[in-house]
Parts: structure tokens; C-alpha cells; sequence
């Protein structure tokens, strides 16, 4: 058996670690390039969002290194989400004989624990529940460590530094075997990013990322647009992350703390007053607490065609008119080019620090 899963930021870190450490043989997932949305633009139906082309492109290179047992997640209430797994099963099928598990997003602790128990029948329950919170406390980190970098990034006088150090020593959490490992990994990237922050005193505006999930955790996607407002003295809050969507949606809404959409329901009102599927809720009611606290603008990115997001985008232009807020809508598919977006992203910037010396 040779495990493959979709690239989504830095979720293959813990994941990778998580597998290997129960002794499942891992075929990584390569980083995505131009050959993997062509190849999985080539194989998906007409019309399909980019998050199902790109996954599909992810899997297909895995299967041509040897994968035969492919892991993605679906469920209810997530827009054509919950459709991925069976139409990618059937398309895999017709080249190879493989097995596919999906995982569950409205029970994700149950479902992952099945997989692994089923995965790893050899692996004992304490043994798996171990590495299970392990992997989230090493998105926890990771989290940590993305938010530091716009932090610190966005008020210092050398960002690029900042953003290369951030990025590149992510990959420092696949060595940890141990709760100890995570801490301490976190707390040196932590320190050395201390070390080259070069505050310029200035306070930088803050600009909020909302939109389609996958669309905002995958940089290649999504154009490495928070690098890029990092780097042009943006501080960027995305409120949504791995570690902390993990750790919600298992321990939290295991223990009937958590239900995401009780808890954007109430925060979107009165602009959008019910659930439209996918990130919707999320975007609108995080959108609206931004407009509510002084945020400099915000920029909604979400995948062409994705109908949840187009609902919400309406919501989102009421918020921006009556809060007299900045809004940039960016919807990205295959053919979005870096430079069309780029020269968007630095005209929203520039609008929000004329007003930012203005006011």
C-alpha cells in the first residue's frame, strides 16, 4: 500500500510525519506546477471548479510514482466538495486498480481514526490517538509561524527576509517525533524571525483574506498572494487555518463545543442569514467583523464559478458599500495569470495606504 493525498500548503508536513510515524509507506505529493493543473484540467469535467482539477492533477502525478491508495475528504454541506471523491475514484480507476478513502469532514475525528485503524491495523489505539494530536499540534505550529511572518513581515524594513525564513523552515516540522519536537521547532523559527525583524515603527494596515478554503491555504493557487501583501507592508489575517480548522472540527465539535456554521450564522447576520454551502457563511460574517474593527480592507478569493462564494460576494459588496470599505473580488481558475493578479493586488494596496495617510 502506497498512501497519496492532495497538496494543500503546509498540510503535508504533519500529515507526511503522521503516516510515516504509524509506519505507512508515503508517496509525497509533488509541489505543484503549471503540469499538475493541466493534467488535471485534462481529465475533469466541463465546468469543474479548480480545487477538484488541481486535486485531481495532485493525484494523477502521484499514481504515475507508484500511489495506489488515495485519501481526499468530502462531506455534506461543502458544495460540490462532497462529490470529489466519488467522480476522482472512477476517473483513477480507469488507469489503475487502487483504493480511495474519504474522509469526512462532518465527523473528522471519527473518520480519520477509521482510516488509520483500517490503514494501520497493526498500530495500537493509544499509538494512533498519539500521532492524531500530534499532527494537530504541529498545524497549530505551523499556524503560529504563518501568522508570525505577516506579523513580523509587515513592519519590517527587509519582509523578503522574513517571508524566505518563515517559509523555508516549515519544513523543519517533518523531523518531529515527539510534543517536545513541535514546541521547540516553533519556538526557534520563532526567535530567528525576532532576529531579523527590522521594526519600522509604523503601524501597517491590516487586510483580511476570505474565501473558498482550499483557495486560501494553497499559496500556488491563490497566486502567493499573502506574500505578496507581506511584502508591500500589508499585515494579512486569513482566519482560517489548518491547525485551527483541525482542532476545531475534531476535538471541539467532537465534544459539542464547536459548529461552524452556528458560529458565522450569528455573525453574518443581517447581511446573509442562513447557510449557502461551502465557505459562504464564513466569508460574509468574517468580512463583517473586519468591517466592525478597523480593518483596511478585504480581499475575497474564491474559485470561478464557485456558487456559494458568488452568493456571499453580494453580501460582501453591501458590507463594503455600507462600511466604506475597500473590496477586492479575485476569482482565480487555470487560466488566472500572476501577472493579472499581481497588478490588482498593488492597486488594492495602494488604495488602502492613500486612505491609510488621509485619515
Amino acid at each position: 500500500m502506497k498512501v497519496s493525498f492532495p497538496h494543500m500548503g503546509y498540510l503535508n508536513i504533519p500529515v507526511t510525519n503522521m503516516l510515516t510515524s504509524l509506519g505507512v509507506e508515503v508517496v509525497e505529493t509533488p509541489p505543484i506546477t503549471k503540469n499538475t493543473i493541466d493534467l488535471g484540467s485534462l481529465y475533469s469535467p466541463e465546468g469543474v471548479c479548480l480545487p477538484y482539477k488541481m486535486t485531481l492533477g495532485n493525484f494523477l502525478e502521484c499514481m504515475d510514482r507508484g500511489a495506489d491508495t488515495f485519501v481526499s475528504v468530502c462531506g455534506a454541506g461543502k458544495c460540490r466538495l462532497g462529490f470529489y471523491n466519488a467522480i476522482q475514484k472512477i476517473q483513477l480507476s480507469k488507469r489503475k486498480n487502487i483504493q480511495f478513502y474519504a474522509i469526512d469532514t462532518n465527523n473528522l475525528f471519527r473518520s480519520l481514526y477509521r482510516f488509520l485503524r483500517k490503514t494501520v491495523p497493526h498500530a495500537g489505539h493509544m499509538d494512533i490517538l498519539k500521532q492524531l494530536a500530534m499532527a494537530v499540534k504541529s498545524l497549530q505550529a505551523l499556524d503560529t509561524i504563518n501568522d508570525a511572518k505577516s506579523r513580523y513581515g509587515a513592519r519590517s524594513l527587509t519582509p523578503d527576509n522574513i517571508v524566505d525564513i518563515a517559509n523555508a523552515s516549515m519544513k523543519n516540522f517533518g523531523k518531529c517525533r515527539t510534543f517536545h519536537d513541535i514546541y521547540s521547532t516553533r519556538n526557534d523559527i520563532l526567535e530567528l524571525l525576532q532576529l531579523f525583524q527590522t521594526d519600522t515603527g509604523l503601524e501597517p494596515p491590516k487586510v483580511a483574506l476570505v474565501g473558498e478554503l482550499y483557495l486560501l491555504l494553497e499559496p500556488y493557487v491563490n497566486h502567493y498572494i499573502e506574500d505578496v501583501l507581506v511584502k508591500q507592508g500589508v499585515e494579512v489575517k486569513k482566519f482560517v487555518y489548518t491547525g485551527e480548522w483541525v482542532y476545531a472540527n475534531t476535538l471541539l465539535s467532537g465534544l459539542g463545543l464547536y459548529s461552524e456554521e452556528k458560529a458565522y450564522q450569528k455573525q453574518a447576520k443581517p447581511y446573509l442569514n442562513h447557510h449557502v454551502g461551502g465557505d459562504g457563511l464564513k466569508s460574509v460574517g468574517t468580512a463583517l467583523w473586519c468591517a466592525q474593527n478597523g480593518y483596511a480592507g478585504v480581499i475575497h478569493i474564491y474559485p470561478f464559478g464557485c456558487m456559494p462564494e458568488v452568493v456571499a460576494q453580494y453580501a460582501l459588496k453591501n458590507i463594503a458599500s455600507d462600511f466604506n470599505l475597500p473590496l477586492l473580488s479575485l476569482s482565480i481558475d487555470e487560466h488566472s495569470s500572476d501577472v493579472g493578479i499581481l497588478t490588482r493586488v498593488e492597486a488594492f494596496v495602494d488604495c488602502i495606504k492613500r486612505r491609510k495617510l488621509e485619515s
